[in-house]
């Protein structure tokens, strides 16, 4: 079974990226693509490969030639069983996390995620 989470029709930021805790989360806010604000949270992240604002999102396994060509740019120490590609509407990049979370809400844009990734303090 494959893996897979698709937005196709939403916008996502690059909202925070806290590389000593691994922790990345994508956001889409209710105010600017949709009735509902969407977070995509990644934990354990050691790689990453994204724009900062991407239109449409899928996030899903890779397939073999996916995982070569990321195994071709970061080495041989790479843990490519965590590897998940994101694309959309003109551009494809990648995450390398071992655990993956959404949480679709009605909550504001600047109200912090419910996993503290981007919490004050």
């Amino acid at each position: 079974m494959r893996f897979a989470i698709a937005y196709r029709e939403r916008e996502f930021r690059l909202w925070s990226y806290v590389p000593s805790h691994s922790r990345l989360l994508l956001r889409s806010g209710r105010e600017t693509s949709g009735t509902t604000r969407i977070d995509i949270a990644f934990g354990d992240v050691s790689a990453v490969s994204l724009p900062v604002l991407m239109d449409g999102l899928t996030v899903e396994q890779p397939d073999a030639q996916a995982t070569h060509d990321v195994a071709a740019r970061l080495g041989p120490r790479a843990q490519l069983d965590d590897l998940l590609i994101l694309r959309g509407h003109g551009y494809h990049g990648y995450v390398l996390a071992s655990l993956v979370e959404v949480d679709e809400s009605d909550r504001p844009l600047w109200e912090p995620d419910k996993w503290g990734i981007c919490s004050p303090g």
